[in-house]
């Protein structure tokens, strides 16, 4: 088990995603769960903030987990990903590639959470 943990503020309609360290798949399942409960308790238009700052990127079938968790985050119905990469943005390269193949919503890559945060605020065009 990691650190990595998944929060929902309400009032918000936001995800809050922390990813670190590396996942096994049993870690994956763990935070494949969590991240569907949050997903239940947020209203369609959603937002999700993903710090993937500290994630090293898994096998692949770890991989096939989190493409299952961006699916699942479009069909819920979520409008923008802001995803914080830090200075090294393998983690958040991996997890956008699988995003922009499968899905329609907007996302985008920040180095800070205070980057993520203002794009996810922003009125939509």
């Amino acid at each position: 088990m990691t650190n990595s943990t998944i929060r929902v503020d309400e009032v918000r309609n936001r995800i809050y995603l922390v990813l670190e360290g590396y996942h096994d798949v049993e870690e994956a399942l763990r935070l494949q769960d969590l991240y569907r409960e949050a997903i239940g308790r947020c209203v369609p238009g959603f937002t999700v903030l993903a710090d993937v700052s500290a994630y090293r990127p898994g096998s692949e079938e770890v991989q096939k987990i989190h493409e299952a968790c961006v699916l699942m985050a479009d069909k819920g119905g979520v409008s923008r990903v802001a995803r914080v990469v830090g200075g090294t943005p393998l983690g958040g390269m991996q997890i956008q590639r699988i995003a922009r193949e499968k899905t329609s919503y907007q996302s985008a890559n920040f180095e800070t959470v205070e980057e993520a945060e203002a794009f996810l605020d922003r009125e939509m065009d």
